[in-house]
């Protein structure tokens, strides 16, 4: 019964951290041109800096949180007699649940700009974590024992949670006469943390003075700090060999100056994986089936009862050391286009799609645009994501020699108006910048040929 507390409480406490699915950062293709960082979407984005450094803890953080059938208002609201509104609640569930957080904390981030080329080193930490569940599994605690030999199905029941570090080494550059950029990083990956549960397989079927629980079976898998905390034989003289997983990742990008107004680009990240060598522990639950009879909940037989339910259900779990695995990266997608309205304006139409145990989770956004030299940048726009189009991103970078302050979201509402969110995204940060490389560029064309067709003007 320990293991069970035991897994039960690492749940309760993971659960109110993670908000969310989709981890598209738009703000951070709007502002690609003055944001170092942005170049970790598309390697094929050249900042207009000539040098570039993020340090640890000037660097900041990127977070993302958010989830597709709720919000806090539905989550604080009470009925007449205020109790809580369930009702309400249990309304806007969708038949799969999906709730997330992910982290990215920037360690490193050194780049240098060339006329033609950016070369980017980069660490950072990042961690992915998802559940999904049915609303049957609301449907049982909600509803109740219908007495009526009704199945629910929990089939959709899942948890995965990915923790590492990536040191990455990248390069874009110019080609074409500079109408095309290509880029491409190379990451090297360390593994923290590791757990997936999948293909859960359960059902309950309830009577009327009963519930029978059966699983064709399921598999949890543990890696790295997770099964090392899960082994009974690990102590702390062993926990540096918990690091010794080890993958590789791959990022592409281009863009295409179409003309002189249209530009297309497109990138595809995260294709790579990560092998777990040490401390694998997995659970196996083989087909079963378990009857809970039932007990008075304001009796002491009803714990009785329950123990004995899910004792019954734990000493079926086998628990095992595993040999190694790899697993996968999640692997996202970004296509889109921009129109210079002008030379300082234009708007961006955005699309991003990743793909996650066999689904598609996609997202799209149109922006505006406004980018004052290498001194002032500033995005704004719409998002679909989530089923809403009112998901409303925004951000600016402002350069303070030699420091340059980054604040954006990708979800405006939530922060202007918690109460009515679904979602938290905020990125912060300062930066390092020196040099403008546009500002090279205009004044070499200047001295190399004085018509009205290379001068830059100053108006728009």
């Amino acid at each position: 019964m320990n293991k069970v507390k035991r897994g039960l409480f690492v749940i309760l406490v993971i659960l109110p951290f993670l908000k969310g699915y989709a981890q598209s950062d738009m703000i951070g293709y709007g502002l690609h041109k003055t944001l170092p960082q942005a170049n970790n979407l598309n390697p094929a984005f050249l900042p207009d800096y000539k040098f570039t450094l993020a340090l640890p803890g000037l660097a900041g953080f990127k977070m993302n949180a958010s989830q597709n059938f709720t919000n806090l208002e539905l989550l604080t609201a009470t009925n007449a007699d205020s109790t809580f509104d369930i009702s309400g609640f249990y309304d806007k569930l969708r038949n799969n649940n999906r709730v997330t957080g992910n982290v990215n904390v920037p360690i490193l981030n050194l780049g240098f700009r060339s006329a033609v080329g950016y070369t980017a080193f980069t660490i950072n930490l990042r961690t992915f974590n998802r559940i999904s569940f049915p609303k049957a599994l609301v449907d049982l605690i909600y509803l109740g024992n219908t007495g009526e030999n009704s199945d629910l199905n929990f089939d959709k029941l899942a948890f995965k949670s990915n923790t590492f570090s990536e040191i990455g080494l990248s390069h874009g550059r110019e080609i074409l006469g500079g109408k095309m950029t290509v880029g491409a990083r190379i990451k090297y990956l360390i593994g923290h943390s590791y757990t997936d549960i999948s293909d859960f397989n359960l059902s309950l079927r309830t009577f009327e003075d009963s519930i029978r629980l059966s699983t064709a079976g399921f598999t949890a898998r543990t890696a790295g700090v997770a099964g090392y905390a899960a082994l009974d034989d690990g102590n702390g003289d062993e926990i540096d060999a918990v690091l010794n997983a080890r993958g590789f990742g791959l990022d592409l990008g281009a863009t295409y100056q179409f003309s002189s107004k249209i530009q297309f680009f497109g990138s595809i990240n995260d294709l790579g994986y990560i092998s777990w060598k040490d401390y694998n522990k997995n659970f196996v639950a083989p087909a079963t089936s378990v009857t809970f009879t039932g007990a008075d909940f304001l009796d002491d037989s009803f714990e009785d009862e329950l123990d004995s339910t899910l004792n019954s259900l734990d000493n079926r779990i086998v628990e095992e050391k595993a040999s190694k695995f790899s697993t996968s990266l999640t692997a996202n997608i970004y296509l889109g286009g921009s129109y210079q309205i002008s030379r300082r304006q234009k708007a961006l139409a955005i699309f991003y799609s990743e793909l996650y145990k066999g689904t598609l989770v996609p997202a799209f956004s149109g922006m505006y645009n406004f980018q004052y030299n290498a001194f002032f940048n500033f995005a704004a726009g719409a998002t679909l994501m989530n089923g809403r189009v009112n998901n409303i991103s925004t951000g600016f970078t402002l350069k303070l020699v030699p420091f340059q302050l980054c604040v954006a979201t990708n979800d405006l509402l939530s922060i202007v108006n918690p109460i009515k969110g679904r979602a938290a995204d905020i990125r912060f940060g300062i930066n390092l910048t020196f040099g403008d490389i546009n500002k090279s560029k205009r004044k070499g064309k200047k001295n190399s040929s004085n018509t009205i067709d290379t001068i830059d003007l100053g108006v728009d």
